[in-house]
């Protein structure tokens, strides 16, 4: 019974230390003069990545790459669906600068085009690798120039007197309380589930699914709350391209073996009708509605209706 005490304790560091992430990653964005978008994609999104890519070290050192590229594939999609429909629903509708939507669509071109790639290629290897870790590292360099600010964009008069070093510390104090809380949070969730005796299939579709994505997640409802829109989908987006450029990169240098796509092949059309409803989305309206944070939420259900319904028969 010990888990239920976990679970609770874990689930309020989880929802402390969001804050902490979104109070030191503001200060943190004042004092390096770069917007909030960029602070999102350049430190948010790598550290809440974090999960992807120990999946990606450990699959590349047992030799099981196509591990690591469901996982990708798969955090991506829950990502884009799941936790971008939650976040919304419980949030509240999205607004963004006309910027901040060209940022975002050309992340969703990349994200896209590379998962295209990986699925033509059938194999990813060494070479592939270095190309996907220089586009990460070329993105990261290019969000950096352009959100890029020579005046100050929040009230908050003190921050810059705070020294950068400090700030960081405290940033990266609270991404580990946020990644830690939050593998408490699953880990007691999944014995919780365990005690009432519910199926191993329905566990790993819910519980263990939202677990690489739940740093996100939180991260994201207390951005939208806080109406720091451009900060959420940096966080958001920059993770899944985070994911398909660093992550598959240091998987495609350490196993340069070929993939067996067969497994994930049936994700692709659910993947792509996200990417393509969420560029729809952005480019018609500028902002994401709850209503249709609801048809993100229907998207991710129809998936795993259709993933797991055979076995469920």
């Amino acid at each position: 019974m010990y888990f239920f005490i976990i679970f609770l304790v874990a689930a309020y560091l989880l929802y402390k230390s969001s804050d902490l992430v979104i109070k030191y990653g503001l200060d943190l964005s004042d004092a390096l003069n770069i917007s909030t978008f960029a602070l999102g994609f350049i430190f948010i999104s790598v550290a809440t990545s974090l999960p992807e890519l120990s999946v990606a070290f450990f699959s590349g050192v047992w030799n099981v790459p196509g591990l690591s590229v469901g996982n990708v594939l798969g955090s991506n999609f829950t990502d884009l669906t799941l936790v971008l429909g939650l976040a919304i629903i419980f949030g509240g509708t999205i607004f963004l600068k006309k910027k901040d939507i060209l940022n975002l669509v050309e992340l969703l071109f990349i994200s896209s085009l590379v998962a295209l790639f990986i699925f033509q290629r059938g194999e990813l290897s060494v070479l592939h690798g270095i190309l996907l870790l220089g586009l990460f590292g070329f993105l990261l360099v290019k969000l950096y120039k352009e959100g890029h600010i020579s005046k100050k964009v929040f009230d908050d008069k003190k921050s810059k007197k705070k020294s950068k070093y400090l700030l960081f510390a405290k940033f990266a104090l609270s991404i580990g309380l946020l990644l830690l809380s939050a593998d408490f949070v699953v880990k007691s969730a999944i014995e919780i589930a365990h005690f009432f005796s519910l199926t191993s299939t329905l566990v790993g579709a819910t519980l263990v699914a939202l677990g690489t994505s739940l740093p996100e997640l939180s991260v994201e409802i207390k951005a939208i709350k806080n109406r720091q829109y451009s900060l959420a989908m940096g966080d958001l987006f920059g993770s899944c391209v985070t994911n398909i450029t660093l992550v598959l990169g240091v998987t495609s240098i350490l196993s340069p073996v070929p993939i067996n796509t067969e497994s994930i092949i049936s994700l692709m059309p659910f993947l792509m009708a996200a990417v393509v409803t969420i560029w729809y989305l952005l480019s018609k309206e500028g902002k994401i509605t709850k209503y249709e944070g609801f048809i993100l939420l229907v998207l991710y259900l129809l998936f795993i209706v259709e993933r797991f319904l055979p076995s469920w028969i």
